[in-house]
């Protein structure tokens, strides 16, 4: 694989940053669940910084099968991560003018360390609404996991959980910095 010319480097890392930063206004992530009493589904889409869709909603039907109610504020992730994308870009931007590996390897590390951190906690956050799960409520179910991703049933209803573009466009920013980072070992090497 050839390496990268010096244009090509700088093009793909402020690409790559300008992907993280559009990544703080996209949805992450999103939940639809239908049953006959909402053909039409319900929708819960969580971005950065806030969960938008019918969770007022959602939240009274949870309150019936003891589960906690859905809000920004439990959610303290969602305080940080418009930050962390953020310094991600800002680093990757600065990457695109430092002619080092370790300016590549730094955000790189970072996108590495924030992905496990999101995905862990996500996985975590959907344990916790459906296994901790108030013993007085109303409907007694079975405690469970929501999917993170495909189709799931949760008690009479039919849900559909799927990642959107603020997942997907910094996996594409990795994926540059990646091949950023590859080339320029590339070039140490042929020196």
């Amino acid at each position: 694989m050839p390496t990268l010319t010096d244009r090509t480097r700088t093009l793909a890392l402020l690409i790559a940053a300008a992907l993280v930063a559009v990544s703080i206004f996209l949805p992450l992530w999103g939940m639809t669940l239908v049953s006959t009493q909402y053909p039409e589904g319900l929708r819960m889409v969580v971005y950065p910084s806030r969960i938008v869709g019918d969770i007022h909603e959602l939240n009274v039907l949870n309150h019936y099968v003891g589960m906690m109610p859905i809000s920004d504020g439990f959610f303290t992730e969602l305080r940080i991560l418009p930050a962390a994308f953020a310094a991600l870009a800002a680093l990757l931007a600065a990457a695109a003018f430092v002619r080092r590996r370790w300016a590549v390897l730094l955000p790189l590390v970072g996108m590495t360390a924030l992905a496990v951190y999101g995905f862990a906690s996500m996985r975590h956050r959907l344990w916790q609404f459906g296994h901790e799960l108030d013993p007085a409520a109303a409907i007694d179910i079975p405690p469970f996991t929501p999917a993170m991703f495909g189709l799931h049933e949760i008690a009479q209803f039919a849900g559909y959980s799927y990642f959107s573009w603020g997942t997907f466009l910094p996996m594409v920013a990795g994926a540059l910095a990646a091949a950023v980072l590859a080339s320029d070992f590339r070039r140490s090497r042929s020196l």
